[in-house]
């Protein structure tokens, strides 16, 4: 099935965006809503009601006792109400319109309206924090007052509260309140964004170990990009280590075969007029020059497989005549050794596969088996189908692989002996190269000892026709 790699992306994008309109949105209406709450408060009209019946029974008792007498302290009333009643008695002074209330915030409010609306009948005034039921107009010290009970009101709604509070003290609080949410909203979307920089800066720097461990937990979609940050740095990390490995392995296997070279060229020249000195000498530059040439092949097909270089020219193939043909061509190289290989095949087996990226694939597995094979021994090739499937198993009767080198025997240039290994010829990438071409066909190769004896490789692959992907 074909993948467009931006179709992702645009989904991710689309994700982000609607998140970020929502959530600023969000912010904006309950700033909205918080400022209009808080005006309301600010446009609170006082609305008067009937009187209190025990509230105004209290006033009358202190009209009474008040009523035409002079050389009252007004002040000392006022605080011996307080600490009796456990409320407020405000005074107001009819002729002046001078109001004595209690010296606390919000009660500006208060003294403003009685000052400017006479209240001739006994009512309740209903505030946004109290209520205020007025008496009778009385004389006392010569001069006609009126007598006001001011009882705190309980209300359920915390902004109650806020029309105390002075004007300035409430704008800023409006401010912070907005100012400390889109703050929160902010930083909750810059700090992953901030971390996947500086760790984009790290690898930029050449620390390939960088990760992003704090917010590669998250289920949202800077989870999902961190997680994925991670995976790019881990597979940069990978594929430049193994470019470094490559890089020292070929120039170390360079040396040698270059080394030999030379030698064989510095005698032929000392042997020259000796024929025979000479020419084995030339033999020699020439095998060596076969070894280079071979090695630099095997190194760029390597690196063409690794990158997917490779023209995958794919098509319907029987992988029992290719496996037929493989082990004939091999069985030559075999006899030199007296090995016999030994081929177990099911028919019509058919994958979609290049033929000839398999074939080289199959031949490097199946030669390693040849070379490793002691004399007068039998390497065993079997092909069997498993319901999807394709198992191509190469088993020879050699002395095995020690259990914790297997998982290296794939990679370039490894040896398990490099003594018996450089004298057999072998540039070490055989089995890299067959990995690489395997995976190219979405199969997988893997090792392992026999119990008898030996080594055997397995490789599986998918019987996928051509017929068969052009519907995927």
């Amino acid at each position: 099935m074909r993948k467009f790699p931006f179709a992702g992306t645009k989904r991710f994008s689309l994700g982000i965006s609607l998140k970020l309109f929502l959530a600023f949105w969000l912010v904006i209406l309950t700033s909205v809503l918080i400022s209009y709450l808080v005006t309301m408060q600010f446009r609170h009209s006082p609305t008067q009601e009937q009187a209190n019946p025990q509230q105004l029974v209290l006033l009358t008792k202190y009209t009474q006792r008040l009523a035409n007498k002079n050389n009252i302290e007004l002040k000392a009333v006022q605080e011996k109400f307080r600490r009796k009643h456990h409320q407020h008695l405000i005074i107001k002074n009819i002729t002046t319109n001078h109001i004595y209330s209690p010296r606390k915030r919000g009660w500006f409010e208060v003294k403003s309206y009685l000052a400017k609306h006479p209240l001739q009948n006994p009512v309740t005034v209903d505030f946004a924090f109290t209520k205020v039921t007025s008496s009778e107009p009385i004389v006392i010290n010569g001069e006609q007052f009126q007598l006001f009970i001011a009882n705190n009101v309980h209300r359920k709604r915390i902004v109650s509260l806020v029309n105390q509070l002075p004007i300035a003290l409430r704008l800023l609080m409006l401010l912070t309140i907005s100012f400390l949410a889109c703050w929160l909203l902010a930083k909750t979307f810059t700090k992953p964004l901030i971390a996947i920089q500086k760790a984009s800066e790290d690898i930029g720097e050449g620390n390939l170990t960088t990760r992003i461990t704090k917010f590669d937990q998250r289920s949202d979609e800077f989870g999902s990009l961190a997680r994925s940050f991670n995976q790019m740095a881990e597979q940069l990390e990978n594929n430049i280590t193994a470019h470094q490995r490559l890089l020292g392995d070929v120039s170390h296997e360079l040396r040698s075969p270059l080394t030999r070279l030379q030698l064989a060229v510095a005698l032929a020249e000392k042997n020259i007029g000796n024929d025979i000195e000479q020419q084995k000498h030339l033999n020699r530059c020439e095998t060596e020059v076969e070894r280079l040439d071979e090695m630099i092949a095997d190194v760029l097909t390597l690196s063409r497989l690794e990158h997917n270089q490779t023209v995958f020219a794919a098509d319907n193939t029987d992988l029992s005549a290719l496996v037929t043909k493989v082990v004939n061509d091999c069985q030559y190289f075999a006899t030199s050794k007296a090995v016999t290989i030994r081929l177990k095949a099911q028919e019509n087996c058919v994958l979609l596969a290049d033929s000839k990226l398999l074939s080289s694939a199959i031949s490097n597995v199946v030669n390693n088996a040849v070379k490793y094979s002691p004399h007068d021994k039998v390497v065993s090739v079997e092909l069997t189908q498993q319901n999807e499937q394709l198992m191509l198993s190469v088993s020879d009767q050699g002395s095995g692989v020690p259990n914790e080198m297997i998982a290296k025997l794939f990679t370039p240039f490894f040896r398990v002996a490099d003594a018996r290994d450089r004298s057999s010829g072998g540039t070490g990438l055989g089995l890299a190269i067959a990995q690489q071409a395997i995976l190219f066909h979405q199969g997988e190769i893997i090792a392992q000892n026999q119990e008898s004896s030996g080594l055997k490789v397995i490789i599986t692959l998918p019987t996928l026709s051509k017929k068969n992907k052009s519907h995927t």
